[in-house]
């Protein structure tokens, strides 16, 4: 009896995913505005440390933790373009929205795969990589 009822239920466990995957198909458009570039509101500034300054300005924010990290500090990453007085959030999309044209695209796109290469230091050229590659293919 047992098996019985373990197997209707399996059953109609497998019939409701396939049918959720299913209307997934059928689902209608949504746009978003993941698209669009955001910047960062109620900017402080002296809640930022500036690590940079080059083609892209990068700063970092310290916050305490909580439980869940165990009370390890959180370090957060922003950037501004050089000359500009918005700041935004350092992924590799958002690079890629500011500069969608052009060279820098493309060195973004070849030279960067994650948001944890975009941190990374170039000690021969003593400075962090991102602007290091977007100061030789945009001199400012």
């Amino acid at each position: 009896m047992k098996t019985l009822k373990f197997s209707i239920i399996l059953l109609a466990l497998v019939l409701s995913k396939s049918l959720v995957q299913a209307g997934s198909f059928n689902a209608p458009t949504i746009s978003s505005t993941q698209d669009s570039l955001v910047a960062i509101k109620h900017l402080r500034v002296s809640d930022f440390k500036v690590l940079e300054r080059g083609a892209i300005i990068i700063y970092q924010r310290q916050r305490p933790g909580d439980k869940l990290n165990l009370f390890k500090p959180i370090l957060t990453h922003y950037f501004s373009v050089n000359g500009s007085d918005k700041v935004y959030l350092l992924t590799l999309e958002n690079l890629k929205k500011i500069y969608r044209n052009g060279r820098p695209f493309e060195v973004l796109d070849t030279r960067f795969r994650t948001n944890s290469d975009l941190l990374a230091y170039d000690a021969i050229h003593q400075q962090y990589s991102v602007n290091y590659y977007l100061s030789k293919v945009d001199p400012s």
